[in-house]
C-alpha cells in the first residue's frame, strides 16, 4: 500500500539569468504540450507510446531541448486529452474546441538511477533540471524545520521516494512541489467509520461487528466564522478605498493580505480536523467511508426552489460554496492512508433520509430525524454518517478485514444510544 504526500518548497529570490531561463522553460513546456496535443488529435492517438512513434522526430527538429523533455510533455498531453474526451462524453465540454495548455507550470519526470529518461533530479536542498546536453538549471530550495522533520530525514534514510516534480514561477522566486511516496504496511480493519461533513460539524459513526455504533461529533464552527469575518473585512476595505479619492493599489494589496490570512487559517483548521479523523481511525482500526460530493457546488448554486418549495438564500449559498469539502476529504484520505487503513467513497443519495434501523424512507424536519415505522429518532447528521458507514462496509475489499463480517451484522440489533460524543478541537488562528 502506497501513501503519497506532497511538500511545497520555495526558492530564494532568483538571479535575472535564472528567472529568464525558467520563463523560457515554462514557455517551451507549454508549446511542447500543445504540439503533442495537435499531433494526437490529427492521428487519433491516445497513448504516449503511439505519440512517440508518430511525432518524436518532428519534435526534435522543432524544440531545442534535451529529448527527455518529450516524455514529460507527451505524458501531460495524453492525460489532458483523456480528461477532455471524458468531459465531452459527459456533455461538459465542446468536442469542437480541443484543449489548450496555458498553465504556467511544468511537471517533470524524475531523473535518477531507475529512470534515465527523466529531466529533474531532487538533491534535498536543490533540484537540478536538465535543459540540454551538459546544460542544467539548478534551483536552490528554502528548507524549513517542517520539511526536515516530515520529509527529508526519512528521504535520506530511504523510507521515502520522490515522484514527478512540479515547478511554477512565483514573482522573483519559484514554487517547487515534490511528492513523497511511502510504502505502508496495510492493517487489518475491525469496522467502518462513516463521515458526514457539514457546515459546522463533522459527524462520525463507527460500526463494528456485534458492537453498538459509536457516534462522534467534531465541532468545526470556527471555520465558517473565519470565512464570515474575512468577508466582512474585505467588504469594509472595498467600501472605504472605493470612496474618493480611490486607491486601487492599496485596496488590492490589503485584499490580498487578508485573503492569504484566511487561506492559511483555513488550511490549519482543515489539517487539525483531518489529523483527528486519522487518529480516530487508527485507534479504532476502521476503514473510512466518505460520501460522494461530486456536483455539490452546482446543486448549491441553483436559485430554483427545492422540493419543499424553498430556495437557498444568497448568504447561505455563499457560505456553503466557500466550505472546502474536497480539500478536507483529500487531507483526511492521505493521512488515513499513511496509517495503513483503506478509504472508500460512496454515493450520497438519500443518506440522511433512510432509517439506519429499518431502512424506511423519511424526510427529516430540519436537523431532527424521526422514523414513522420504528420510532427511531436522531440528528439527520448522525443518520447520514451511519448510512455512509453501512454503505462503505460493502465497498471495502474483503482482504482488508481482520474478520470478514456480514453487512447486516454491522448494526447491532438493540436500539443504540443516539447521543454523540462531542470532541472539542483546539484551533490557534488569531481570532
Amino acid at each position: 500500500m502506497q501513501s503519497v504526500s506532497s511538500a511545497r518548497f520555495i526558492t530564494p529570490p532568483l538571479t535575472q539569468r535564472k528567472r529568464e531561463l525558467l520563463e523560457y522553460l515554462l514557455n517551451q513546456f507549454a508549446a511542447s504540450v500543445n504540439f503533442c496535443i495537435q499531433r494526437c488529435l490529427e492521428h487519433g492517438i491516445t497513448s504516449r507510446a503511439s505519440l512517440h512513434h508518430i511525432a518524436y522526430e518532428e519534435w526534435k527538429s522543432k524544440f531545442d531541448l534535451a529529448t527527455h523533455w518529450f516524455h514529460s510533455t507527451g505524458q501531460v498531453a495524453t492525460q489532458t486529452l483523456r480528461s477532455w474526451r471524458k468531459l465531452c462524453r459527459q456533455g461538459r465540454a465542446d468536442p469542437k474546441r480541443p484543449p489548450v495548455y496555458d498553465a504556467r507550470t511544468m511537471r517533470l519526470e524524475l531523473w535518477g538511477e531507475d529512470n534515465a529518461s527523466g529531466i529533474c533530479r531532487f538533491h534535498g536542498k536543490a533540484i537540478q533540471i536538465r535543459i540540454r546536453r551538459g546544460e542544467h538549471l539548478w534551483l536552490p530550495l528554502v528548507v524549513t524545520e517542517h520539511h526536515e522533520r516530515m520529509y527529508l530525514k526519512d528521504w535520506r534514510e530511504g523510507r521515502l521516494n520522490v515522484g514527478e516534480i512540479t515547478v511554477s514561477a512565483f514573482r522573483d522566486r519559484a514554487n517547487v512541489f515534490v511528492p513523497f511516496k511511502q510504502e505502508v504496511e496495510p492493517k487489518k480493519i475491525q469496522g467502518v467509520c462513516g463521515i458526514d461533513i457539514n457546515e459546522r460539524s463533522v459527524d462520525l459513526t463507527i460500526l463494528k461487528s456485534n458492537e453498538q455504533p459509536k457516534h462522534i461529533t467534531l465541532d468545526v464552527s470556527k471555520l465558517p466564522a473565519i470565512r464570515h469575518s474575512s468577508q466582512l473585512k474585505r467588504k469594509s476595505i472595498q467600501k472605504k478605498l472605493d470612496a474618493p479619492p480611490q486607491r486601487p493599489v492599496q485596496k488590492q494589496r490589503l485584499k490580498a493580505k487578508y485573503w492569504r490570512r484566511e487561506r492559511n487559517r483555513t488550511n490549519q483548521i482543515i489539517h487539525i480536523i483531518s489529523k483527528k479523523i486519522a487518529e480516530i481511525a487508527d485507534q479504532e482500526r476502521v476503514a473510512v467511508a466518505f460520501e460522494g460530493i461530486k456536483g455539490i457546488r452546482g446543486s448549491m448554486r441553483s436559485k430554483r426552489k427545492s422540493e419543499n418549495g424553498k430556495a437557498l438564500r444568497k448568504d447561505m449559498r455563499r457560505r456553503l460554496n466557500q466550505w472546502p469539502f474536497r480539500k478536507l476529504q483529500f487531507y483526511a484520505e492521505y493521512k488515513v492512508a499513511r496509517q495503513g487503513l483503506p478509504t472508500v467513497e460512496v454515493s450520497s443519495y438519500r443518506k440522511s433520509k433512510l432509517c439506519p434501523m429499518c431502512g424506511q424512507y423519511n424526510r427529516p424536519n430540519g436537523h431532527a430525524y424521526g422514523c414513522k415505522a420504528c420510532g427511531f429518532e436522531a440528528s439527520r447528521h448522525l443518520v447520514a454518517s451511519w448510512n455512509i458507514a453501512k454503505d462503505g462496509a460493502r465497498h471495502v475489499p474483503a482482504d482488508c478485514w481482520q474478520m470478514q463480517p456480514m453487512a447486516e451484522r454491522l448494526v447491532a440489533a438493540e436500539k443504540p444510544s443516539v447521543e454523540p460524543e462531542r470532541i472539542p478541537l483546539q484551533f490557534v488562528t488569531g481570532f
